[in-house]
Formats: structure tokens, sequence, C-alpha cells
């Protein structure tokens, strides 16, 4: 279980490197929502909107401290320290953020439930 959500968590993570919206949508729950880190919730509509806009994108991304923690059979949290660059609707940004992810099995297969991200102290 551990490998399998280290990997699944990995494979999001590229699919926002590289734009990639059928992965992102195929690995997130039905009822998804992202927590920004100014407290901003987005839906799966939402997020599929950023990734696809032709104004979006990430020139470099890093993951470490990636931790994966079970919690029972069916859910598991996927923590990790995010570090990347990029630019959305003519703005750039620099993100410096922790993040926890939520997993749950659902029919038999793991999709993300819940991500939030908060600013990392300085």
């Amino acid at each position: 279980m551990m490998s399998e959500l280290h990997n699944l968590s990995e494979r999001w993570f590229q699919a926002w490197l590289e734009k990639d919206a059928a992965t992102v949508e195929w690995l997130a729950a039905e009822d998804y929502i992202y927590v920004a880190p100014n407290g901003s919730i987005l839906d799966l509509p939402a997020i599929l909107a950023i990734i696809r806009s032709p104004s979006y994108r990430l020139d470099h991304g890093t993951r470490t401290e990636v931790v994966v923690r079970a919690v029972g059979h069916d859910a598991a949290v996927v923590r990790h320290h995010y570090q990347g660059a990029g630019s959305f609707e003519g703005t750039s940004f620099t993100d410096d953020q922790q993040c926890v992810m939520f997993w749950e099995k659902q029919a038999g297969e793991w999709r993300l439930v819940m991500e939030q991200c908060s600013f990392r102290s300085k």
C-alpha cells in the first residue's frame, strides 16, 4: 500500500508538471477538494479548469520529505514539502508549501479525496 500510494502521489505531481488533466481527473475522487494556502476551497471542476487553462504553467517543481501513512486499510495520508514556480493568468508565482493529501480506496481504486497546502514559514 505504501509504495503504491507514494507512486500515485508522484503520478499526480507529474500530471501537474505536464498539464495532464486526464490523469488529474482520473486520480481525483468525484468530490475532490483542494484547500489552497490562502484558505480558498476549489472543487474538481475548478481544479480541472486551472490545469486546462492556456495561461497556467509550471516552470519547475520538486517534492521532498514525502511520508505516506496508512489510516486503516482503505485510507492514507501523504505529506510532502513542495517547492515550485510558474504563472497563471499573467501572474508569476513561487511556492514553498507543506502539503497533505488524503487518499481513499473507492470501488477498489485509490482516489485523491482532499489536498491542503500551507505556506511554509520562513
